[in-house]
Protein backbone atom coordinates (compact mmCIF):
# COMPACT_ATOMS: atom_id res chain seq x y z
CA UNK A 1 0.00 0.00 0.00
CA UNK A 2 1.04 3.63 -0.26
CA UNK A 3 0.18 6.85 1.58
CA UNK A 4 0.52 10.57 0.79
CA UNK A 5 1.91 13.22 3.15
CA UNK A 6 -0.83 15.70 4.02
CA UNK A 7 1.68 18.53 4.28
CA UNK A 8 3.99 18.27 1.25
CA UNK A 9 2.26 15.69 -0.96
CA UNK A 10 5.15 13.17 -1.01
CA UNK A 11 4.03 9.55 -1.69
CA UNK A 12 5.52 6.56 0.15
CA UNK A 13 5.00 2.82 0.28
CA UNK A 14 4.04 1.45 3.67
CA UNK A 15 3.18 -1.94 5.15
CA UNK A 16 0.51 -3.02 7.58
CA UNK A 17 3.11 -3.81 10.23
CA UNK A 18 4.52 -0.30 10.01
CA UNK A 19 1.05 1.20 10.38
CA UNK A 20 0.24 -0.94 13.41
CA UNK A 21 3.45 0.06 15.22
CA UNK A 22 2.36 3.71 15.53
CA UNK A 23 -1.40 3.44 15.10
CA UNK A 24 -1.13 5.10 11.70
CA UNK A 25 0.93 8.10 12.90
CA UNK A 26 4.05 8.53 10.75
CA UNK A 27 6.57 11.27 10.04
CA UNK A 28 7.34 12.45 6.52
CA UNK A 29 11.03 12.14 5.64
CA UNK A 30 10.76 15.09 3.23
CA UNK A 31 9.11 17.83 5.34
CA UNK A 32 9.48 16.28 8.78
CA UNK A 33 5.77 16.72 9.60
CA UNK A 34 3.71 14.04 11.37
CA UNK A 35 0.44 12.92 9.77
CA UNK A 36 -2.07 10.07 9.93
CA UNK A 37 -1.18 7.68 7.12
CA UNK A 38 -4.58 6.00 7.37
CA UNK A 39 -6.29 9.11 5.99
CA UNK A 40 -4.51 8.85 2.61
CA UNK A 41 -3.93 5.11 2.53
CA UNK A 42 -4.57 3.54 -0.90
CA UNK A 43 -4.18 0.14 -2.55
CA UNK A 44 -0.86 -0.76 -4.33
CA UNK A 45 -0.03 1.15 -7.49
CA UNK A 46 0.90 -0.44 -10.79
CA UNK A 47 4.58 -1.17 -11.04
CA UNK A 48 4.82 1.01 -14.10
CA UNK A 49 3.37 4.06 -12.22
CA UNK A 50 6.14 6.20 -10.73
CA UNK A 51 5.67 7.03 -7.06
CA UNK A 52 8.25 9.73 -6.69
CA UNK A 53 10.19 12.34 -8.49
CA UNK A 54 13.81 11.96 -9.41
CA UNK A 55 14.92 14.05 -6.46
CA UNK A 56 12.74 12.15 -3.98
CA UNK A 57 14.03 9.12 -2.03
CA UNK A 58 13.45 5.60 -3.31
CA UNK A 59 10.65 3.48 -1.97
CA UNK A 60 13.08 1.42 0.07
CA UNK A 61 14.56 4.55 1.62
CA UNK A 62 11.09 5.94 2.34
CA UNK A 63 9.95 2.70 4.01
CA UNK A 64 13.14 2.60 6.07
CA UNK A 65 12.63 6.21 7.11
CA UNK A 66 9.02 5.58 8.05
CA UNK A 67 10.03 2.54 10.07
CA UNK A 68 12.78 4.49 11.79
CA UNK A 69 10.48 7.32 12.86
CA UNK A 70 7.30 5.36 13.51
CA UNK A 71 7.90 5.15 17.26
CA UNK A 72 8.92 8.81 17.52
CA UNK A 73 5.74 9.86 15.70
CA UNK A 74 3.64 8.65 18.59
CA UNK A 75 5.13 11.32 20.88
CA UNK A 76 3.33 14.68 20.74
CA UNK A 77 5.22 17.56 19.28
CA UNK A 78 5.19 21.11 20.67
CA UNK A 79 2.98 23.44 18.64
CA UNK A 80 5.13 26.47 19.29
CA UNK A 81 8.81 27.18 19.38
CA UNK A 82 9.91 26.68 22.97
CA UNK A 83 12.52 29.37 22.57
CA UNK A 84 10.06 32.14 21.64
CA UNK A 85 7.93 34.01 24.18
CA UNK A 86 5.37 36.76 23.87
CA UNK A 87 5.98 40.33 25.07
CA UNK A 88 3.59 39.82 28.00
CA UNK A 89 5.41 36.63 29.06
CA UNK A 90 8.80 38.33 28.74
CA UNK A 91 7.67 41.27 30.93
CA UNK A 92 5.56 39.54 33.57
CA UNK A 93 5.76 35.82 32.97
CA UNK A 94 2.73 33.68 32.16
CA UNK A 95 2.22 32.64 35.74
CA UNK A 96 1.93 36.28 36.87
CA UNK A 97 -1.05 37.13 34.67
CA UNK A 98 -3.64 36.47 37.44
CA UNK A 99 -1.61 38.54 39.85
CA UNK A 100 -1.49 41.40 37.34
CA UNK A 101 -5.29 41.32 37.01
CA UNK A 102 -5.64 41.32 40.79
CA UNK A 103 -3.26 44.27 41.01
CA UNK A 104 -5.37 46.20 38.49
CA UNK A 105 -8.45 45.48 40.57
CA UNK A 106 -6.69 46.81 43.66
CA UNK A 107 -5.81 50.01 41.79
CA UNK A 108 -9.43 50.51 40.76
CA UNK A 109 -10.67 49.92 44.32
CA UNK A 110 -8.04 52.32 45.66
CA UNK A 111 -8.96 55.08 43.20
CA UNK A 112 -12.69 54.73 43.96
CA UNK A 113 -11.95 54.82 47.69
CA UNK A 114 -9.90 58.01 47.34
CA UNK A 115 -12.67 59.66 45.30
CA UNK A 116 -15.26 58.78 47.95
CA UNK A 117 -13.04 60.11 50.74
CA UNK A 118 -12.42 63.32 48.79
CA UNK A 119 -16.16 63.78 48.22
CA UNK A 120 -16.88 63.27 51.92
CA UNK A 121 -14.21 65.85 52.81
CA UNK A 122 -15.70 68.43 50.43
CA UNK A 123 -19.21 67.85 51.80
CA UNK A 124 -17.98 68.04 55.39
CA UNK A 125 -16.06 71.30 54.93
CA UNK A 126 -19.04 72.86 53.10
CA UNK A 127 -21.65 71.45 55.50
CA UNK A 128 -22.82 74.79 56.86
CA UNK A 129 -23.40 76.14 53.34
CA UNK A 130 -24.99 72.93 51.98
CA UNK A 131 -27.38 72.58 54.93
CA UNK A 132 -29.38 75.51 53.57
CA UNK A 133 -30.50 73.31 50.64
CA UNK A 134 -33.20 70.78 51.54
CA UNK A 135 -31.82 68.18 49.08
CA UNK A 136 -28.50 67.95 50.98
CA UNK A 137 -29.88 68.10 54.52
CA UNK A 138 -30.32 64.31 55.04
CA UNK A 139 -26.74 63.63 53.93
CA UNK A 140 -25.32 66.44 56.09
CA UNK A 141 -27.24 65.32 59.16
CA UNK A 142 -26.13 61.71 58.64
CA UNK A 143 -22.53 62.85 58.27
CA UNK A 144 -22.78 64.91 61.45
CA UNK A 145 -23.68 61.76 63.39
CA UNK A 146 -20.19 60.47 62.62
CA UNK A 147 -18.18 63.71 62.58
CA UNK A 148 -18.44 66.74 64.88
CA UNK A 149 -20.81 69.49 63.72
CA UNK A 150 -21.98 72.67 65.43
CA UNK A 151 -25.77 72.95 65.01
CA UNK A 152 -25.54 76.61 66.02
CA UNK A 153 -24.33 77.32 62.47
CA UNK A 154 -27.20 75.48 60.77
CA UNK A 155 -29.60 77.75 58.92
CA UNK A 156 -32.11 77.27 56.09
CA UNK A 157 -34.50 80.15 55.43
CA UNK A 158 -36.33 78.07 52.84
CA UNK A 159 -37.45 75.73 55.66
CA UNK A 160 -39.12 78.58 57.59
CA UNK A 161 -42.72 78.92 56.44
CA UNK A 162 -45.32 81.56 57.27
CA UNK A 163 -48.48 79.70 58.27
CA UNK A 164 -50.70 82.57 59.48
CA UNK A 165 -50.92 86.38 59.22
CA UNK A 166 -53.52 88.98 60.13
CA UNK A 167 -53.55 92.76 59.57
CA UNK A 168 -56.18 94.87 61.30
CA UNK A 169 -56.73 98.29 62.93
CA UNK A 170 -54.98 98.69 66.28
CA UNK A 171 -57.54 98.28 69.05
CA UNK A 172 -56.13 100.99 71.35
CA UNK A 173 -54.04 103.32 69.21
CA UNK A 174 -55.08 105.77 66.53
CA UNK A 175 -53.54 105.68 63.06
CA UNK A 176 -51.92 102.33 63.80
CA UNK A 177 -52.21 98.75 62.59
CA UNK A 178 -51.78 95.47 64.41
CA UNK A 179 -50.08 92.58 62.57
CA UNK A 180 -50.16 89.08 64.07
CA UNK A 181 -49.24 85.69 62.71
CA UNK A 182 -47.06 82.61 63.14
CA UNK A 183 -44.37 80.70 61.29
CA UNK A 184 -42.84 77.24 61.63
CA UNK A 185 -39.39 75.69 61.27
CA UNK A 186 -39.87 72.70 58.94
CA UNK A 187 -36.20 71.65 59.03
CA UNK A 188 -34.95 68.65 61.00
CA UNK A 189 -32.69 70.90 63.05
CA UNK A 190 -33.07 74.07 65.08
CA UNK A 191 -32.01 77.35 63.51
CA UNK A 192 -31.73 81.02 64.47
CA UNK A 193 -34.84 83.19 64.49
CA UNK A 194 -34.71 85.28 61.28
CA UNK A 195 -35.55 88.91 60.85
CA UNK A 196 -38.91 89.82 59.30
CA UNK A 197 -39.23 92.19 56.35
CA UNK A 198 -42.73 93.69 55.95
CA UNK A 199 -43.54 95.47 52.66
CA UNK A 200 -46.66 97.51 51.85
CA UNK A 201 -47.79 98.09 48.26
CA UNK A 202 -50.67 99.80 46.46
CA UNK A 203 -53.18 98.17 44.14
CA UNK A 204 -50.78 98.44 41.18
CA UNK A 205 -48.04 96.68 43.12
CA UNK A 206 -45.97 99.79 43.70
CA UNK A 207 -44.00 99.74 46.95
CA UNK A 208 -45.23 102.28 49.48
CA UNK A 209 -43.11 101.40 52.50
CA UNK A 210 -41.18 98.55 54.06
CA UNK A 211 -39.33 97.88 57.26
CA UNK A 212 -37.05 95.14 58.62
CA UNK A 213 -37.94 93.98 62.12
CA UNK A 214 -35.46 92.22 64.41
CA UNK A 215 -36.62 89.13 66.38
CA UNK A 216 -36.80 91.11 69.62
CA UNK A 217 -39.32 93.49 67.99
CA UNK A 218 -41.93 90.91 66.97
CA UNK A 219 -41.49 87.92 69.31
CA UNK A 220 -43.44 87.67 72.54
CA UNK A 221 -40.32 86.26 74.17
CA UNK A 222 -37.65 88.80 73.24
CA UNK A 223 -34.86 86.54 74.53
CA UNK A 224 -35.69 83.67 72.18
CA UNK A 225 -32.89 83.20 69.66
CA UNK A 226 -33.57 79.82 68.02
CA UNK A 227 -36.54 77.95 66.58
CA UNK A 228 -36.79 74.27 67.38
CA UNK A 229 -37.48 71.76 64.62
CA UNK A 230 -41.15 71.40 63.65
CA UNK A 231 -42.14 74.12 66.15
CA UNK A 232 -44.40 77.10 65.39
CA UNK A 233 -43.60 80.59 66.66
CA UNK A 234 -46.13 83.43 67.06
CA UNK A 235 -45.34 87.07 66.35
CA UNK A 236 -47.00 90.47 66.76
CA UNK A 237 -46.20 93.88 65.24
CA UNK A 238 -47.52 97.41 65.64
CA UNK A 239 -47.03 99.79 62.69
CA UNK A 240 -48.32 103.16 61.57
CA UNK A 241 -51.37 103.02 59.32
CA UNK A 242 -50.24 104.01 55.79
CA UNK A 243 -53.81 104.81 54.81
CA UNK A 244 -56.11 103.42 52.19
CA UNK A 245 -53.37 103.39 49.55
CA UNK A 246 -51.71 100.35 51.12
CA UNK A 247 -53.72 97.34 50.02
CA UNK A 248 -51.20 94.46 49.99
CA UNK A 249 -48.77 93.28 52.65
CA UNK A 250 -45.82 90.97 52.00
CA UNK A 251 -43.74 89.15 54.60
CA UNK A 252 -40.20 87.86 53.97
CA UNK A 253 -37.76 86.20 56.32
CA UNK A 254 -34.20 87.54 56.18
CA UNK A 255 -31.10 86.14 57.88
Amino acid sequence: MHTTCLHCGSVFRISTEQLDMADGQVRCSQCGQTFNALLTLESPLEESQPLQHANEPTAAEAIADLFEHSQAAVEPEPTEDSGSVSLKEAMYGEERAPRSAFRQLLWIVGIVTLLVISLIQVVYYQRYQLISSSQFQPQILSLCQLLPCDEEHFSSLSEIELIERNVYTHPTRDNALMITGSFINKADFSQPVPSLLVSLSDIQGNLIANRLFKPAEFLANASQQRIQSKKAVSFRLEILDPGNSALTYEFEFVQ
